[in-house]
């Protein structure tokens, strides 16, 4: 994280804490010594306060326990960091960003960070703060909140809803990413197994975290000039396809599960990739014909008046 915290001696006092102590941890190696000067602090302050002989037992621990938050959230802040620099670095952003960055936003994103313990969910933290230094503004603190309150079970059922949703748009409007759930099912034993794509009633606890939502699902329906085309884009194999549905015309036509991410959810989706599941072609087609749209392009995703 040094070339972040060389690029920012003159931000403001929440982001010098973050790069400061991200950086201090770099230079020290595995942070030992970092830890060590938080603890000799701790016991200052301490005795300070209250004299050299004046802490009782549940002082000390309560000073140890704090002194082991303190570790743990500094360690944890530096795996991010880390990650967050190989980010950067891997997008071209230009890490300077980082000083029109609010603090009050960078005290959530310090509280945040310094809780996640999951190496998955770290990453996420590392990619939203790479976004936020090359497009201010791209998360809000409630989309914060929303990842700090994410376990790594909510975060793994996240990115695999994120791996069976696409991306719409018509013309002239931006890309919107819309999950697809599974369509068919197939009963096993008396145990209900949804085959190809996501089952509803495994998705709740996003839903609980208001990340999607049924209601906004009708959103999508109708959203589109009923005689335009809709354009879709998702990765098979990694490799970026938009294809082309056009409504045959025999009624309004619409797309998607009536399942949707919320705003918040939309700012997470843009951590995750979208659109790698093996079977998502055979599911937009299933998804196009229900909704009156017909295929009648495929593109690679490059620049050609559709992406």
């Amino acid at each position: 994280m040094k070339a972040i915290g060389e690029g920012v001696e003159h931000a403001t006092t929440g982001i010098s804490k973050l790069v400061t102590s991200i950086s201090e941890a770099v230079r020290s190696g595995d942070g030992t010594r970092g830890k060590r000067a938080i603890f000799r602090k701790s016991v200052r302050d301490a005795r300070r306060l209250f004299g050299d002989d004046v802490l009782s037992d549940e002082e000390e621990h309560a000073l140890a326990w704090e002194y082991v938050r303190t570790v743990n959230g500094f360690e944890n802040l530096n795996a991010v960091g880390r990650m967050a620099e190989d980010a950067c670095r891997a997008g071209s952003v230009d890490v300077s960003g980082v000083d029109r960055l609010q603090p009050d936003w960078w005290d959530t994103f310090e509280e945040g960070a310094s809780h996640a313990y999951d190496m998955d969910v770290q990453n996420m933290w590392a990619q939203l703060l790479s976004g936020e230094i090359d497009s201010p503004g791209s998360f809000s603190k409630r989309a914060l909140r929303a990842l700090m309150d994410m376990s790594a079970d909510d975060a793994r059922l996240f990115r695999y809803l994120c791996s069976w949703s696409v991306e719409w748009r018509t013309d002239g409007h931006d890309w919107r990413p819309i999950p697809l759930l599974s369509t068919e099912m197939d009963a096993i034993d008396d145990d209900t197994i949804w085959s190809n794509g996501p089952w509803i009633r495994r998705l709740a606890p996003l839903e609980h975290a208001n990340l999607t939502s049924q209601a906004n699902g009708d959103m999508y329906a109708g959203a589109a000039n009923p005689g335009a085309p809709l354009y879709v884009r998702y990765r098979p194999q990694g490799k970026p396809v938009v294809i082309t549905l056009e409504p045959t015309g025999r009624r309004l036509p619409r797309f998607g599960s009536g399942y949707a991410f919320t705003t918040v959810g939309t700012e997470l989706s843009s951590l995750c990739e979208l659109g790698y599941a093996d079977g998502l072609d055979d599911l937009i087609a299933i998804y196009a014909e229900e909704g009156d749209y017909k295929i009648v392009r495929h593109g690679d995703g490059t620049p050609d008046g559709t992406d």
